[in-house]
């Protein structure tokens, strides 16, 4: 069981909480869609562990990644002009370039360009992958970005897509390995499946087998079936917010689905998907179909008072949840919990072996970090991600070793 004090642990990131620190000093993540910053455009927010950022892209088609805030007296450089690879500040005239440098102090009358050298002007590292613009906010040197195998991909090959809920950024990554909702709470979309994705509603009881990694732990959840078979679904928890889903269809050359939960703050995250293909270009009816459905930025459709658009004529024609969307149902019973859970109420079964063993890594690992070690996990210069892929298939049966599934 977590106790209140290791769910205020695990939850807080804001300011000085011990786990935003460790989130933020060793660890890249996802922060806006590339699409969203656009050449000579006006600068875009973005909020992540309670700060407030810019991003914008200069002439040459960079990205700089800096605090909202102006150096000099606070006003917000998403206001700023944009010129050449710089953003120039309403307010006074400051010109701050992408890389962090104040280049002019128009309105410093003894030596501005001496004064400039002296002001510092936090600004981030960030790289381009996936169609998403990631960013490092630690202190001191970088560590190398994520090499997973879909940062390199072409454009056809992979595609993101997000949504902000009103959830700690805890609840995203729970909902993400954990496999023993999908054959209930995602009944409509399993009847109507043909695929060992719908095969997981003959049998709802989970049993799990775990391999740890490196980065994490590989979560096998396993299902016998009425044939004597058995049902593999393997995700990939990789540290600290990344859940990769086994794909719906079995066999190579599969589109493939990794879930990241990125901190806006204590109470609100933004679940990101990326969808892609190693092999192929994804499949285009799904991609528009996510375009066209997901609310994105706005976040879900409705609020509490409206059970967040549920619609009970479906459910009272058949559909099990009243949602039309298969990630909207995921959506809404993260939001439903409440911004942030107090797990010392919880009471857990052995199908929440993979919740657990998620919530006693992380607590392991920020344990160490206010020890002032470095987590595991993010010692990357002896660990590679490119070859992390989660799979599923069914074995003859339930005595097969799951990890004989090929990657």
């Amino acid at each position: 069981m977590v106790t209140r004090e290791e769910n205020e642990l695990l939850c807080r990131v804001t300011g000085d909480a011990p786990m935003g620190k460790m989130l933020r000093q060793h660890y890249w993540l996802p922060a806006i869609l590339s699409v969203r910053v656009r050449k000579g455009e006006a600068p875009v927010r973005v909020k992540l562990f309670g700060q407030n950022f810019v991003a914008f892209r200069g002439a040459d088609g960079n990205v700089g990644f800096l605090d909202e805030a102006c150096p000099h007296r606070g006003a917000s450089l998403a206001l700023a002009r944009v010129e050449d690879c710089s953003l120039r500040c309403l307010f006074h005239g400051w010109k701050i370039s992408s890389a962090g440098e104040v280049l002019e102090v128009p309105n410093e009358p003894n030596n501005p360009k001496e004064f400039a050298k002296t002001v510092k002007v936090k600004h981030y590292p960030v790289r381009e992958g996936a169609g998403l613009i990631w960013v490092w906010l630690g202190e001191g040197e970088a560590p190398p970005c994520c090499d997973f195998e879909w940062m390199d991909l072409p454009p056809e090959q992979v595609y993101a897509a997000g949504i902000e809920l009103n959830a700690n950024w805890l609840q995203g990554v729970e909902a993400t390995i954990d496999s023993s909702h999908v054959a209930l709470l995602h009944t409509s979309w399993t009847s109507n499946s043909a695929t060992d994705f719908g095969a997981t509603r003959e049998n709802t009881a989970v049993t799990y087998e775990f391999d740890k990694k490196a980065y994490g732990f590989r979560a096998a959840a396993l299902r016998s079936t009425r044939d004597g078979s058995c049902i593999a679904r393997v995700t990939e928890f990789v540290m600290p917010y990344y859940g990769l889903i086994a794909p719906i269809f079995s066999g190579p050359n599969q589109d493939r689905t990794a879930i990241i939960a990125v901190p806006i703050d204590d109470e609100n995250l933004i679940q990101w998907y990326i969808y892609y293909n190693p092999e192929k270009p994804v499949d285009s009816w799904r991609r528009t179909q996510r375009a066209n459905q997901w609310p994105m930025a706005g976040g879900l459709p409705g609020d509490k008072s409206t059970n967040w658009g549920q619609n009970r004529q479906i459910m009272d024609a058949g559909n099990n949840t009243g949602f039309f969307e298969i990630v909207l149902e995921d959506f809404v019973v993260m939001v439903s919990m409440g911004p942030i859970v107090d797990r010392s109420q919880e009471y857990l079964c052995s199908a929440d072996q993979a919740i657990v063993r998620v919530r006693r890594q992380l607590l392991e690992e920020v344990k160490a970090f206010m020890a002032g070690k470095t987590p595991k996990s993010a010692q990357c210069e002896t660990m590679s991600y490119r070859d992390i892929r989660a799979v599923g298939g069914r074995l003859a049966s339930a005595s097969e070793d799951w990890r004989q599934i090929a990657r």
